[in-house]
C-alpha cells in the first residue's frame, strides 16, 4: 500500500484501488467514525466488504461510478482487491448500502465520481465540485467547498484556531420544487409534516362523521415549556427482500383523497403524507445520530418499530420559538437544535 496524495483527506492506493481512512469517510457522510466502525464490523460478519483493516487503522475503498442500466436503474460494479495482508476481497458497495446510514446514498445520488486533484480528495457532480473537507483550500478557486454547500451555518473560521457558526442553521433539508413542504431545515420539516398529517386526519374525520375517527397523531405545542410534543402510532407493512433485509413501509390509513403529498423531488421520496411523516422522523433521528462526539448527540425523537403489532411508534419533543406578526398572528417556528 502506498500513499499517492497528501491533503486533508489522504488517498491511499491498494493494488490499484483507492481508499481513504475511515475517519475521512466519516467526515464526507457526516457520521461519527465510531458509529461507522460498528457498521463496517457488522458488514464483515455478513461477508460484505467495502473496507479493510491494516495495522491500527480501517480504510474504506472509494466506490466505482454507478452504471446506468437499460431500465434506468443504477448498479454499482463489484471490484476485487488484494489487501496488504494478502487477502483477496470483493468490494460490494451495492450490498453494503442496505446496511449503511441513509446519508451514504448522497455519495451516489448527488455525486457522479471521486477525483484526486492538487493533493486532495474531491467529490465531483455534474453541476459543481465539492471539497471533501469543511475547510476552503487556498488555491482551489474552481471548486465549491463542501462547507458552503452542506454547512450553511458556518459563518467564519480560521484553520486550526476557530469555527464560528449560526446555531439556528445546523442542518439542511431540500423540500424540492413546488412540493408540499417549504422547510429548509430538518426539525422544521418534521414539524411541518406533523401539522400536515394532523390537518389530513381532521379533513378525513370531518368529511366522514359516520366512520370511526382517525387519531393516530397527537401534536401539542406548549408555550410554558417551549416544546412541541409529538406522539404517533403509524401502521406499517413489512416484507422480506431477496437479500434477507426487512423493508418497512408506512400504511396509508387515511386514503388518497386526504393523504395527498408532493415530495417536490427533494430529500423525501414518499408519495403520501403518512409515509412522509415516518420518513421525516427517520431522517431527523439519523441527523441526531450524526452529531459528534457521541456524548453530545441529542435524542429528541425516538422511533420504535413493532413488526408483530404492525406499527411504528414515534415520540418527539422539539424546541420552538415564536414570532408575532403586525396583525397579531403568532407563528411557531421549530428551532434547528442539530
Amino acid at each position: 500500500m502506498k500513499e499517492i496524495q497528501k491533503g486533508f483527506n489522504i488517498v491511499y492506493e491498494v493494488n490499484g484501488k483507492q481508499a481513504i481512512k475511515l475517519s475521512s469517510f466519516a467526515k464526507i457522510v457526516n457520521y461519527s467514525d465510531t458509529y461507522l466502525l460498528e457498521v463496517i464490523k457488522n458488514l464483515f460478519k455478513k461477508s460484505i466488504y467495502i473496507a479493510y483493516k491494516w495495522k491500527r487503522n480501517y480504510y474504506v475503498f472509494l466506490p466505482q461510478k454507478p452504471r446506468i442500466q437499460s431500465d434506468g436503474s443504477k448498479t454499482i460494479p463489484l471490484d476485487t482487491v488484494e489487501t496488504p495482508s494478502g487477502d483477496e476481497l470483493t468490494i460490494d458497495w451495492e450490498a453494503a448500502l442496505n446496511y449503511l446510514p441513509s446519508a451514504t446514498d448522497r455519495i451516489f445520488t448527488l455525486q457522479n465520481n471521486f477525483i484526486v486533484w492538487r493533493e486532495t480528495l474531491y467529490i465531483v457532480s455534474s453541476s459543481h465540485a465539492a471539497h471533501s473537507s469543511t475547510l476552503v483550500p487556498k488555491n482551489a478557486f474552481e471548486f465549491v467547498p463542501l462547507n458552503l454547500g452542506k454547512f450553511p451555518a458556518t459563518t467564519d473560521y480560521k484553520y486550526g484556531y476557530y469555527i464560528s457558526y449560526d446555531p439556528n442553521k445546523m442542518s439542511t433539508f431540500d423540500p424540492g420544487t413546488s412540493g408540499t413542504l417549504k422547510s429548509t431545515q430538518i426539525p422544521q420539516a418534521f414539524f411541518e409534516v406533523c401539522r400536515a398529517l394532523d390537518a389530513a386526519e381532521n379533513s378525513r374525520n370531518g368529511a366522514n362523521p359516520g366512520l370511526t375517527p382517525r387519531r393516530n397523531l397527537s401534536t401539542t405545542v406548549s408555550f410554558d415549556t417551549g416544546t412541541v410534543a409529538v406522539a404517533a402510532t403509524i401502521p406499517i407493512g413489512t416484507s422480506i427482500q431477496s437479500d434477507g433485509t426487512i423493508k418497512i413501509v408506512a400504511s396509508d390509513y387515511l386514503g388518497g383523497s386526504y393523504s395527498a403529498f408532493d415530495n417536490g423531488d427533494g430529500d423525501l421520496t414518499s408519495s403520501n403524507i403518512v409515509a412522509a411523516f415516518l420518513e421525516t422522523a427517520s431522517l431527523l433521528s439519523a441527523a441526531e445520530k450524526a452529531v459528534t462526539p457521541i456524548e453530545n448527540q441529542p435524542n429528541n425523537v425516538q422511533i420504535q418499530v413493532d413488526i408483530e403489532a404492525g406499527n411504528a411508534t414515534v415520540s418527539a419533543n422539539l424546541p420552538f420559538t415564536t414570532l408575532a406578526a403586525t396583525n397579531g398572528d403568532v407563528t411557531v417556528h421549530a428551532i434547528d437544535y442539530l
